[in-house]
């Protein structure tokens, strides 16, 4: 049974480093052609999990320590992912290609965020419910009329306080008058 434990373990632990090393073929080799999916960054290193564990299994029986076993393997693909992980993404050519993958993300979704902007706008007026659009013009015009009956206000003010300064001075007039 130990036997078999150890066989697992040795499977897990070559799957780890063969997939390590892929990474660093990866990150050190040739860069991509100008038409690489940024996917190729990843895609060796999940062929060659699946195909060590598709092996591991048909090779060996599942040994009563596997959940340690498997706790292990777990923890030295996190590491060996997160260092591989980390080596591709410090790489020039990671950083253009994901700049070229957002490029073509919103190239393709501008179209199509314009299309369902469209279409909800359609079904918002056939079912005769305001828009989001149409909310904000309210909404607009509503803050323009407030700051229009604030200037109007203060005018107002202005044109009272003109007049009540020219009729003192007539009041002082007819009250010396007629006293």
């Amino acid at each position: 049974m130990a036997d078999a434990t150890q066989q697992m373990f040795e499977v897990w632990r070559r799957q780890i480093e063969e997939g390590a090393q892929a990474w660093s073929r990866l990150v050190a080799g040739t860069p991509p052609p100008a038409a690489a999916d940024p996917a190729a960054f990843w895609r060796p290193f999940v062929e060659q999990t699946a195909q060590a564990w598709a092996a591991a299994f048909a090779r060996a029986q599942m040994p009563p320590d596997a959940v340690a076993q498997w706790k292990s393997l777990l923890d030295q693909s996190i590491d060996a992912w997160s260092r591989a992980l980390g080596q591709a993404m410090n790489t020039e050519e990671f950083a253009r290609l994901l700049g070229r993958y957002l490029d073509q993300w919103l190239a393709t979704s501008a179209p199509l965020r314009k299309a369902s902007d469209q279409a909800t706008e359609t079904a918002l007026q056939t079912l005769n419910i305001a828009s989001r659009t149409q909310l904000t013009a309210v909404a607009r015009q509503l803050v323009e009329l407030d700051e229009r009956v604030e200037r109007l206000e203060e005018m107002l003010g202005t044109v009272l306080r003109r007049l009540d300064g020219l009729a003192r001075p007539q009041v002082r007039t007819a009250a010396v008058e007629g006293a």
